[in-house]
């Protein structure tokens, strides 16, 4: 088998380039504490918002678990739906020790 010297270079640059990539994601999830089994909606995106609780500045690359804030993501429309999502939002943002603004601002934008 004849491998080229350009393949090799190829080869070597696309695992350095992999792991430098992979060295830059966060190691833990912004998750519900209660969740049990691995998250089946992972997200990851810049962060608009510090968070201090995972100490994650602006801009850097932040893991979110999109299936435990389902509820959350579309601004409900109803009083009841509203007076529901106020109280899960309150919640949860008290379980991962963030603001409700910051959670909203991860989850939405």
């Amino acid at each position: 088998m004849f491998i080229t010297r350009t393949f090799v270079v190829t080869l070597v640059s696309f695992f350095l380039t992999s792991n430098s990539w992979a060295a830059d994601l966060p190691e833990q999830c912004i998750q519900l504490p209660q969740r049990t089994e691995v998250c089946p909606n992972l997200m990851y995106k810049r962060a608009n918002v510090q968070i201090e609780a995972t100490n994650t500045q602006v801009g850097e690359i932040v893991c979110i678990c999109m299936a435990d804030f389902e509820s959350l993501r579309i601004r409900a429309l109803t009083e009841p739906e509203k007076s529901q999502q106020a109280v899960t939002l309150a919640r949860a943002a008290a379980s991962l020790g963030i603001s409700e603004a910051e959670l909203i601002a991860l989850i939405r934008n």
